[in-house]
C-alpha cells in the first residue's frame, strides 16, 4: 500500500512539471514572436527603411502635398490686432482677433518662435489697408489674401517654406 501512495506521488509530480515545463515554452514562444512583430514594425516604420543612406529629399511637389494632409492645426494670435485709420477727418479703428491655419508642426514652433516679427509684419499691412474697402466682402476677402500673404513670406523666410494655408478672423470689428 505504501508503494502505491509513493507511485501516486511521482506520478503526479512528473505531470506537473511537464504541464509548468510546457507553459513555459509558450510563453516563451508568445514574447519571442511578440517581440519580433514589434521589432519589425518599428524597423519598417522608421525614417528612411527604404533609402539605405538615410537621404530622404521631397520635391516640391510632395512637400506641398505632405503639408495639405493631416489635421489643421490653428495658432490664435493673441492680443487682438488694433489699427486706426483717418476716415474723412475722423479716427476709426480696426480690431482683429486672427487664427493661423497650418497642418505642420514645425511652421507653427516657426510662427510661436518669430510671434514679433509675424505681429509687425501683419500690423504693417492691416495699417496699408483703406477703410472704405474693407467695409465690403471683396474688400474682406482680399484682406484674407494679403494677410496670408504677408504670413507665408514671414514664415518661408525663416523656414523656407511657407507653412501656413490661410489666415482666419475669429473677430473683425471696425468703428
Amino acid at each position: 500500500m505504501a508503494e502505491e501512495q509513493q507511485a501516486d506521488v511521482e506520478e503526479a509530480t512528473g505531470s506537473g512539471k511537464k504541464k509548468l515545463k510546457m507553459m513555459l515554452l509558450i510563453l516563451v514562444g508568445v514574447l519571442v514572436v511578440a517581440g519580433l512583430s514589434v521589432g519589425g514594425t518599428l524597423f519598417l516604420l522608421s525614417p528612411g527603411a527604404d533609402d539605405p543612406e538615410g537621404e530622404t529629399e521631397m520635391s516640391e511637389e510632395e512637400m506641398n502635398a505632405a503639408m495639405n494632409t493631416g489635421p489643421a492645426n490653428y495658432l490664435a494670435m493673441q492680443p487682438a490686432f488694433v489699427v486706426n485709420f483717418n476716415e474723412a477727418g475722423r479716427t476709426r479703428f480696426l480690431q482683429l482677433e486672427l487664427s493661423l491655419v497650418s497642418r505642420d508642426g514645425e511652421a507653427i514652433d516657426t510662427a510661436n518662435m518669430h510671434m514679433p516679427l509675424l505681429r509687425n509684419n501683419l500690423l504693417q499691412t492691416l495699417a496699408e489697408q483703406d477703410f472704405e474697402t474693407l467695409k465690403t466682402v471683396e474688400g474682406k476677402e482680399q484682406l484674407v489674401a494679403s494677410l496670408t500673404a504677408t504670413v507665408q513670406a514671414t514664415i518661408e523666410e525663416k523656414l523656407g517654406r511657407p507653412g501656413f494655408e490661410t489666415v482666419l478672423f475669429r473677430s473683425f470689428v471696425m468703428q
